[in-house]
């Protein structure tokens, strides 16, 4: 085989490894999640989905996609960012009185709560950590 015989099919290995490392690349930075429950009504409805952007820039206010705290423990300290997914509102940052009990959040969390208050959120489980946000919700479809 002379080495034009190579140049077609290595081109196309590396328009695939490309290829491979860009989606790689733009599922760490964003992620599509399905509201699940009525917890965010009416700003956000069950079965409606959300495109969130992963930042550290949260401001209160903010729509997030956080992990979901453990059921029983809740956030834990050491967890980041990952599925399964909560979308909550950030009701103060740290620093802030925490809705309810006007004790300061700690350093490094966010108190979330959901917009409809039936739902489960910082009032039960605490403060999430930094980590476990994945940022903030930039697009509602």
């Amino acid at each position: 085989m002379d080495s034009s015989s190579w140049f077609y099919p290595l081109l196309l290995v590396a328009a695939v490894a490309l290829t491979v490392e860009s989606v790689r690349q733009l599922r760490r930075r964003w992620v599509l999640v399905k509201v699940e429950g009525a917890s965010m009504e009416p700003a956000l409805e069950d079965g409606h989905e959300v495109l969130a952007k992963r930042s550290r820039r949260i401001a209160t206010g903010d729509i997030v996609v956080a992990s979901a705290p453990d059921p029983r423990l809740g956030w834990a300290e050491a967890r980041r960012a990952k599925g399964p997914w909560w979308i909550k509102r950030v009701a103060a940052g740290p620093g802030e009185p925490m809705p309810g009990s006007g004790d300061p959040v700690p350093d490094g969390h966010y108190f979330l709560l959901g917009d409809n208050p039936a739902g489960e959120d910082s009032r039960r489980h605490g403060p999430c950590p930094a980590a476990a946000i994945f940022g903030p919700v930039i697009r509602e479809f």
